[in-house]
């Protein structure tokens, strides 16, 4: 009897020991950022790494040329100065900037922090080349509003992409931060600790200081949250809230009754002085970042809506359906997929959609959309273009034809939208052809770029959309709008010209 209790608690002991070890041999391999938010100097932030052990003699630290969504090369690199790195002691190592994103440190097995410091890019007018799209940059304003897109300030370790991450953020404790990560309950009024499982989940996570206008909604078993800041006061997170709730609930049921999260953010700016960029929104996974021009709820309303609407469905689309190029994304070498038109054309199609089957916007409003993106299509894009083409070429060759993703590109998720209905007497549809192809792929499970053709096919075991996707996806054929429109009983009114403007700017130009 006492023997068997020996060898149990040596057991025991033998796991917890285990437990232990691996608990602390995975702290070690947590990478820790630190930021403070109350330290501004000259406009800057400085960033502290804390590093784990390095066997390499020399690594490379990186920041991003381009991150998902965006479909431009921004080299973040540009907005770094006083890169530093050093051993345990403090004494400076070696460190060569091999270009304007990569730093390359030797001695590495020594290597114990890093320091660097990083400006803004919504007020950096001194570094050139091209502006960043501000709901993908960075704005520090000291006491007032910190934009926080982590791929603008946090770089990565070659090859360590996938270590765990701690972000540390010191604070003024009337700021409040605002993310889809929760903090960290080691957090306290002044320092919010935020965890990630990688770099990649740490940078599809932006956040947004200020002093709090946040409101939480409850849609089914998501937490959404919706954080605003608006230096005039013209407009509370809460009028969003009720404004966008018949939204969310539409979007709910559109997608097959639950949703793919569990906490979802909605990270609002609104401005009175755009300088040199422009108005519009970037999706990440869990959370979307908007710019837009300050106003109230009558004047602003609908134009939230129908951007939130495009960004809560990239949940779908890349968050479970994607290519190996988004799933295995390179922010510094990308390849990139071919399928903008079902990243963004879809999505942007699908947005439009749900609003008229939940009876948010009535037809004749949805007509007028589908008539507005042909009409800015054949203004302002080169429709002869193969989208696929257009897509994998996006970042240099066909780089002013990107927005056309918002036009063409739903106009093609109408087209196959109608396809499939007419195939299928009129009982499936895109709806659920993404409900469909949502259960073989996942965040972890991505498609081959060549094949999604194919497997759509396979999906909605249509053939037909073969013929469809190679003369108006993959080939240049002219989408034949009018003969869709026909058979479903209308045409266009090419006398008809006027398009919905709200406070001065155009929604069918807005990048999204």
């Amino acid at each position: 009897m006492l023997s068997i209790t020996k060898a149990k608690n040596v057991r025991y002991l033998f796991i917890a020991s285990f437990l232990f070890i691996s608990v602390y041999l995975s702290g070690q391999n947590t990478i820790v950022y630190s930021i403070d938010l109350n330290k501004l100097n000259n406009d800057k932030l400085s960033v502290q790494v804390k590093t784990p052990k390095f066997k390499e003699d020399q690594i490379d630290f990186y920041f991003p040329k381009i991150v998902p969504g965006t479909y431009a090369n921004y080299d973040f690199g540009r907005f770094v100065s006083d890169f530093q790195a050093f051993d345990a002691q403090g004494k400076s190592l070696s460190v060569i900037k091999k270009n304007v994103n990569q730093y390359q440190i030797k001695n590495a097995g020594k290597l114990t922090r890093i320091s660097y410091q990083v400006d803004d890019t919504w007020d950096s007018p001194e570094i050139d080349r091209e502006y960043v799209f501000e709901p993908a940059g960075t704005s520090f304003q000291k006491d007032t509003l910190f934009a926080l897109n982590t791929h603008g300030f946090l770089g990565y370790f070659k090859g360590f992409e996938k270590n765990k991450i701690e972000l540390e953020i010191n604070k003024p404790t009337f700021m409040v931060g605002t993310s889809s990560l929760k903090s960290d309950t080691k957090s306290s009024p002044t320092q919010d600790i935020f965890k990630a499982n990688s770099y990649y989940e740490i940078v599809d996570s932006p956040f947004m200081y200020a002093k709090p206008d946040t409101t939480i909604l409850k849609i089914g078993n998501v937490e959404i949250v919706i954080s605003l800041f608006t230096p005039n006061k013209t407009l509370i997170a809460e009028e969003i809230a009720q404004k966008i709730k018949p939204l969310l609930e539409a979007q709910k049921n559109y997608l097959g009754g639950n949703l793919p999260i569990q906490r979802y953010a909605f990270l609002i700016i609104l401005s009175d002085n755009l300088k040199n960029g422009s108005y519009g929104a970037l999706e990440h996974a869990k959370s979307s970042f908007y710019y837009l021009p300050e106003g109230d709820i009558s004047g602003l309303g609908q134009t939230i809506l129908d951007i939130c609407a495009h960004e809560f469905f990239h949940i779908v689309t890349p968050l479970n359906i994607h290519s190996e190029e988004i799933g295995n994304f390179d922010f510094n070498q990308p390849k990139m997929s071919k399928h903008l038109w079902l990243y963004e054309g879809l999505t942007e199609y699908a947005a439009h959609h749900m609003q008229l089957k939940y009876g948010l916007i009535n037809l004749p409003q949805f007509m007028q959309t589908i008539q507005e993106k042909w009409e800015t299509m054949q203004m302002q894009f080169d429709d002869k273009i193969p989208f696929t083409e257009m897509s994998k070429k996006v970042l240099d060759t066909y780089k002013d034809q990107y927005s056309n993703v918002y036009q063409k590109g739903a106009l093609l998720g109408f087209g196959l939208d109608l396809l499939l209905r007419k195939e299928s007497n009129g009982t499936y549809g895109t709806q659920q052809m993404m409900q469909d192809l949502a259960k073989i792929y996942g965040p972890n499970k991505s498609f081959k770029d060549d094949e999604l053709f194919n497997q759509l096919i396979q999906v909605t075991k249509f053939p037909s959309l073969k013929e469809y996707f190679n003369n108006y996806v993959a080939g240049n054929k002219k989408i034949p709008l009018n003969d869709w429109l026909n058979s479903i009983g209308y045409e266009i009114d090419p006398n008809k010209k006027d398009t919905v403007k709200t406070l001065g700017f155009d929604y069918q130009t807005l990048n999204i």
